[in-house]
């Protein structure tokens, strides 16, 4: 989800994802404290307000004055209610679109003003923060969000020494709207040749298709997972295990290892590799590492055993290209 904010896309990276907050609360204070059993009964707890107590039972040398603890200044933690403000969006891919979020008290509807509101996005394995925002004087906050696939988004208030904390009482769905390729024109009516009009529906094609994007971006959201030597995931991976596991998740069944990679991808020069293809070490018979190409001489790969999944460089001129159709 590469972003204008915290979400990153085409190279994307929900970058710097931690683990899904708790949503437990402390328990509100709502029964008396009671001392008397310390002390002996309510009636003498009642002349403790202020007292000198022997020192024969403290141990000590000199009186000690012991004040008790006034029940009337303890008070409960106020509700709040959380909400995601325009839940159900459509957009096209990579498309700016403002999430916004209001906290206010449950019940005088005030809105809660300079509160932390933990911004949380859902992945395969759970519900994680990725973005932390302050409420401005209206008890509002938003930020612009973009995605290539459609996401879930959810908030989260950890409550103060006076508020309850909470889940948002209502999720956001960022729904994206497939790309439609543009209409194109016959070669008589343009002018252009058949062969030339073939190649021209055929860039339109790979263009306005997100297939290769949308698995940058989910590639991205494995980082730093674990390599594991035969891993296919969701929380380990090798380099072979990495690829099958995005692929499958956008529909695409292609084989196990990186060789079978090899062999069930379509070959396409180093020259016009895009996101989202296949960069492969080795030789056909022997191939032996594969990532997943995110742009700009890197690609996003399950490296080697005590590392972890991350953007890596294209390190050797000596690599293949392969696409998934």
């Amino acid at each position: 989800m590469v972003t204008t904010g915290t979400v990153a896309v085409s190279g994307v990276a929900l970058a710097g994802c931690a683990t899904a907050d708790s949503n437990s609360d402390d328990a509100s204070v709502t029964s008396p404290i009671t001392l008397g059993s310390q002390f002996g009964s309510q009636a003498s707890l009642a002349n403790l307000r202020t007292s000198t107590i022997n020192p024969l039972s403290t141990g000590g040398s000199g009186s000690v004055t012991s004040q008790v603890l006034n029940q009337t200044d303890l008070h409960p933690k106020n509700g709040v209610v959380l909400k995601v403000t325009n839940p159900d969006v459509s957009v096209k891919a990579d498309q700016p679109v403002e999430m916004g979020f209001s906290l206010e008290d449950a019940v005088t509807h005030a809105p809660l003003v300079n509160q932390l509101v933990k911004v949380q996005v859902k992945l395969p394995e759970g519900w994680a923060t990725f973005k932390h925002l302050y409420t401005n004087e209206q008890g509002f906050t938003s930020y612009t969000a973009k995605v290539l696939t459609t996401t879930q988004i959810t908030a989260i208030f950890d409550g103060t020494d006076a508020l309850r904390s909470t889940r948002s009482t209502n999720v956001g769905t960022l729904t994206v709207i497939p790309n439609t390729p543009p209409v194109q024109r016959s070669p008589q009516i343009t002018g252009l040749d058949a062969p030339t009009m073939s190649n021209a529906i055929s860039g339109a094609l790979a263009a306005a298709s997100s297939l290769g994007e949308r698995a940058v971006y989910l590639a991205a959201q494995q980082a730093g997972k674990p390599y594991v030597y035969g891993a296919e995931g969701p929380y380990t991976f090798d380099c072979s295990g990495l690829v099958q596991y995005v692929f499958k998740q956008l529909g695409r069944n292609i084989p196990r290892t990186a060789e079978g990679q090899y062999e069930a991808t379509t070959r396409i020069s180093q020259y016009n590799k895009q996101p989202g293809d296949l960069i492969f070490y080795g030789a056909p018979g022997n191939i032996y590492h594969v990532g997943i190409y995110a742009g700009d001489g890197k690609m996003w790969v399950a490296p080697k055993s005590g590392d972890v999944v991350s953007l890596r460089a294209i390190y050797t001129t000596s690599y293949s290209v392969g696409r998934v159709f």
